[in-house]
């Protein structure tokens, strides 16, 4: 009974020991805690940032200075002219290319202008007609284009010139047949329906004039040592960036007058396909390559006419359901059905004006450039897709401020979209297959709206007008070489709608010959 008591005893001394102990680590807390300030307890500021906001925002602005570092990294002189010279070799081919077609037109309508106002000098006049109203000297008079010829190494700014000299030559000549036209049709005087005409003001700005948009009018450092047109030097890589981005603005100029110009000689589009059922019916017979060419009432009419589908057919929801990605190629693998491609780089949109005849020439087709930012492009409002359907258009709405950069996308089925989708605008998708050896393929195109596609470089097809989405809007064979093959697709949407396209390619024994658009 005494060791049961001594034991409590112990027990209770342990237990107030543990609770003084207690006591005074609370006292201590309490102490130790700072009093608040005036009694008031400061409680979180619901509108304060979290610290891993201020912390993504640092990254940001971190990021942005080393962009514009990286922008402003000098470029060693042989390196910047090694550079100017490749950013000008297909932008110089297109403009020589340009100016022999413009060469043309321009012979063409001296021809014209020559048999008219022949006409007009040996018509008979009445009495009562003006002494002068044969007189043509005026028509006779125009200038022509090409004095003084160009040197055997023209620069970009030399061969853009010269374009603008025979654009404007050929629109003179032009006024002069329509002014004998008329003069010849109503009888009247041709000096007095000459001077009553005016030439349009759309012209090709000169190249000065790009130089002052491509740096919104700041002026750019010149020397007469430098190999970029008009002199300019190239002194990092800023520089080489607003030197490609002239080149293309010089480019598409010459594409917009090659348009206009087309128009002076009553141009047109070669005849569509036929109508699917209950689509009403449209003038011209095709072979597939989906040129439209309707009357006024016809559905699509106008700016845009709407461009039927008449070619190869495959069984759609078969390939659908066989169908696989794929980007590298052996005749050794065991699946030889059809393969689609859904991964690609793409870039856009630039505003195509309403227009869908591929006149306007944008960077991608001079040179793909990953690392190129673009400032041309569409200015306003798009929606971000969250999806590939070809019909709808779901996302969130975005601003457009004009700057373009490459974007890689991969879509989850053989359609892929473009990165922004906004009405009148021009995209382009560039990637590589491989093979391992070379092979014959099938290659099937569809776009939504208009397209044009290049392999390794060839010109393979080209659609124009409003059409509906085909996975077989075109077949034909390609033969793709061994290594890398290049890949761009440009497309272009015409409104109301969503956009894109897709790409398949298959071994050509595995479908029948009906297959082939020849």
């Amino acid at each position: 009974m005494s060791t049961t008591t001594a034991t409590s005893r112990s027990a209770v001394i342990f237990s107030w020991i543990v609770a003084l102990f207690a006591c005074a680590g609370v006292m201590l807390l309490l102490w130790l805690i700072p009093p608040p300030e005036k009694g008031i307890i400061q409680l979180p500021d619901k509108n304060r940032q979290p610290y891993r906001n201020i912390e993504r925002k640092d990254k940001r602005e971190l990021s942005q200075k080393a962009r514009e570092l990286q922008s402003q990294r000098p470029l060693p002189p042989e390196y910047a002219h090694q550079l100017v010279k490749q950013s000008e070799v297909l932008v110089r081919r297109n403009l020589r290319d340009r100016l022999k077609k413009f060469q043309e037109m321009s012979e063409k309508m001296r021809q014209q202008k020559g048999m008219l106002l022949n006409q007009v000098e040996k018509r008979e006049l009445p009495p009562s007609a003006p002494e002068d109203a044969n007189n043509t000297s005026l028509a006779r008079n125009i200038p022509r284009a090409g004095n003084p010829p160009l040197g055997p190494d023209p620069s970009v700014a030399d061969l853009y010139d010269m374009l603008s000299q025979y654009e404007t030559e050929i629109q003179k000549n032009h006024l002069a047949v329509s002014a004998a036209k008329r003069a010849l049709a109503k009888g009247l005087s041709f000096p007095e329906v000459y001077n009553s005409l005016r030439l349009g003001m759309s012209r090709m700005p000169s190249f000065e004039e790009l130089i002052r948009n491509q740096t919104d009018g700041a002026e750019w450092e010149r020397s007469p040592g430098s190999n970029a047109s008009s002199g300019l030097v190239i002194n990092n890589t800023a520089d080489l960036s607003n030197y490609r981005g002239l080149l293309g603005q010089a480019s598409r100029q010459a594409g917009l007058a090659d348009a206009r110009l087309e128009s002076l000689f009553g141009g047109h589009r070669r005849g569509g396909g036929t109508p699917p059922p209950g689509a009403g019916s449209g003038g011209g017979s095709g072979s597939g390559s989906g040129f439209g060419s309707f009357g006024a009432n016809a559905p699509g009419s106008g700016n845009n006419p709407i461009s039927y589908y008449q070619g190869a057919r495959i069984d759609k929801e078969m390939v659908k359901a066989q169908a696989l990605p794929g980007r590298r190629f052996s005749k050794d693998a065991e699946r030889k059905g059809w393969l689609y491609v859904n991964t690609w780089y793409m870039i856009g949109p630039w505003d195509n004006y309403g227009r869908d005849d591929f006149a306007v020439v944008h960077p991608p087709e001079l040179s793909v450039d990953f690392d190129a930012v673009y400032t041309d492009g569409m200015v306003g409002t798009g929606v971000v897709e969250t999806d590939s359907h070809p019909i709808s258009v779901h996302g969130e709405e975005v601003a457009l401020d004009g700057r373009l950069r490459w974007k890689f996308m991969q879509s989850a089925s053989m359609h892929n979209t473009v990165p922004v989708t906004t009405d009148d605008g021009t995209y382009y998708a560039y990637t590589e297959l491989y093979f391992d050896e070379a092979a014959e393929m099938l290659v099937a195109i569809g776009t939504d709206d208009a397209g044009r596609l290049w392999i390794n470089g060839k010109d393979v097809w080209q659609d124009t007008g409003t059409s509906w989405y085909n996975i077989d809007e075109h077949i034909t064979p390609f033969q793709f070489q061994q290594g890398w093959n290049t890949v761009l697709v440009r497309l272009e949407n015409s409104g109301g709608g969503a956009t894109g396209f897709s790409f398949m390619i298959c071994p050509k024994e595995a479908v029948g010959s009906e297959m082939v658009d020849e």
